[in-house]
C-alpha cells in the first residue's frame, strides 16, 4: 500500500508534500534532521507498543532520529532526563502525569513538547475494580495539557477532555490507534469452514480486562451445549473459570500474538460502558480485523469507533443477542468469511499504520517550525 500525504500535510507543507508524493511512489518517506525523544510507560505495556513503539521503525525510515526510553524511577534520574530533552527537536511524553516540578523542568528544556494519552488518566481504578476521580491526577493532567505544544489522543471523548484544559484547543489532535498490517495475514476459512463441530471463539487481552469475559459465561455455556466441537480460547497472562465452557488457555506472549489471533474462527470483545471504559480504544479489535476475523462486540463507545454494525462486525447489548450472533457465525462459514473480509478491508483503508505516519510527520515538522 502506497503512503500518500494527507490533506492537512499538503495544506501545511505544500512543497514538502509534493516531494513526498514522489517519494511515496517509491515507498519512501524522508523527514531528515528531526530528532524525537519518546518518554514512555513500560515498554511491554500494550499502550506503549500500540501508541509508540510500532511507529518507531516507520519514523526512522522517514529519516526521523528516534530515541525511546521508559520514564525512569528516582528523582535524580528524572531530572537528568528532563535536562537531556534539550538535545531533541521534539519530546513525546506518553501518558505520564508528572508533578509540577518535573513537568515544568521538562517544559523548560524541551524545544517542543507533545503529550500523548489513550485513557481517562484522571481516574483511579482500585484493586476491587471501583473507579473514582483523583484530584491530583486531574490537576496534573490540566497542567500538562496546558503547557504542551501538542496533545495527541485516540478518540473524540478524550479529545474533548483535553480541549477543555488546553491553552489552545487546536493543539489537540485525535489520532486513532492503528495497526501495522505487514505483520498480519488474514485467517483462512477453509472450504466448508470449520463448521459447528470445530469452531474456536477467541479473546485476547490483559489481566486487567479479563473480567469483561464474565459477561459471556451464560451464553458461551449454552453455545457449548449446542455445539459439541465448540471451544473458547483465552489468550491472557491469567486464567478464568467458566462452568460449562470448553476453555483453552494460552499465556500471552508479544511475539506470538499474530498466530494466537489467527487461531480463532470468531473473536469477541465484551466490555461494560462506564467512565473508565468510555475513554478506551479497543486495540484488540484492530488485531481481530487485521486477521480477517468476524467480531461480536459489546455496543459501547470503545467499539463503535471501529465497527459498522452488520458490515465489518456485530454489536450486541443483551445476553440473548450474544448467543444469537455467535450461533449464526458458528453455523455459517461463509458469513464468517464475508464479515471477516470486510473487517480486514476497513483497517486497510482507515486504520493501517501507513495511513497514520503522514499525520505524525506533519505534526513533527510543524512543531520544529515553532519559534524557539
Amino acid at each position: 500500500m502506497s503512503r500518500q500525504p494527507n490533506n492537512i500535510y499538503m495544506h501545511i507543507y505544500p512543497r514538502r508534500a509534493a516531494i513526498s508524493l514522489l517519494a511515496s511512489a517509491a515507498g519512501i518517506w524522508d523527514t531528515p534532521g528531526v530528532k524525537v525523544l519518546f518518554l514512555t510507560n513500560k515498554k511491554d505495556a500494550p499502550s506503549t507498543r500500540w501508541r509508540v513503539l510500532q511507529f518507531v521503525p516507520h519514523f526512522e525510515k522517514a529519516g526521523v532520529e528516534c530515541v525511546a526510553e521508559e520514564w525512569p524511577g528516582g528523582m535524580l534520574a528524572r531530572l537528568t532526563v528532563a535536562k537531556r530533552a534539550s538535545a531533541f527537536d521534539v519530546v513525546f511524553l506518553q501518558k505520564r502525569l508528572l508533578p509540577k516540578l518535573l513537568i515544568n523542568r521538562l517544559r523548560k528544556h524541551a524545544r517542543a513538547l507533545v503529550f500523548e494519552f489513550d485513557d481517562v488518566v484522571t481516574l483511579k481504578k482500585g484493586d476491587d475494580g471501583t473507579v473514582k476521580e483523583s484530584p491530583t491526577r486531574e490537576r496534573r493532567f490540566r497542567r500538562t495539557v496546558r503547557v504542551a505544544d501538542a496533545v495527541i489522543t485516540t478518540n473524540d471523548y478524550l479529545g474533548e477532555l483535553a480541549r477543555r484544559a488546553a491553552a489552545e484547543p487546536e493543539r489537540v489532535h485525535v489520532f486513532p490507534s492503528v495497526i501495522d498490517l505487514s505483520r498480519w495475514e488474514p485467517h483462512a476459512v477453509t472450504s466448508g469452514g470449520a463448521g459447528p463441530d470445530a469452531a474456536t471463539i477467541g479473546w485476547m487481552g490483559t489481566a486487567s480486562n479479563l473480567g469483561s469475559m464474565e459477561i459471556l459465561k451464560a451464553p458461551l455455556a449454552r453455545l457449548c451445549r449446542r455445539y459439541e466441537g465448540l471451544q473458547v480460547k483465552i489468550v491472557c497472562e491469567e486464567v478464568i473459570s467458566m462452568d460449562g465452557v470448553r476453555l483453552v488457555h494460552k499465556r500471552y506472549a508479544a511475539g506470538e500474538e499474530v498466530d494466537d489471533v489467527r487461531s480463532f474462527d470468531i473473536a469477541v470483545a465484551p466490555l461494560v460502558e462506564d467512565p473508565w471504559t468510555r475513554g478506551k480504544v479497543s486495540t484488540k479489535l484492530l488485531a481481530y480485523f487485521a486477521a480477517g476475523l468476524p467480531v461480536v462486540a459489546s455496543d459501547v463507545s470503545a467499539n463503535r469507533l471501529y465497527i459498522r454494525e452488520g458490515e465489518n462486525g456485530f454489536m450486541v447489548g443483551t445476553l440473548a443477542q450474544w448467543e444469537e450472533r455467535l450461533g449464526k457465525l458458528i453455523e455459517d462459514p461463509e458469513l464468517r468469511r464475508s464479515v471477516g473480509s470486510r473487517a480486514r478491508e476497513s483497517v486497510e483503508k482507515n486504520y493501517s499504520i501507513a495511513s497514520a505516519v503522514p499525520r505524525y510527520l506533519a505534526l513533527f515538522e510543524r512543531l520544529c517550525a515553532l519559534p524557539k
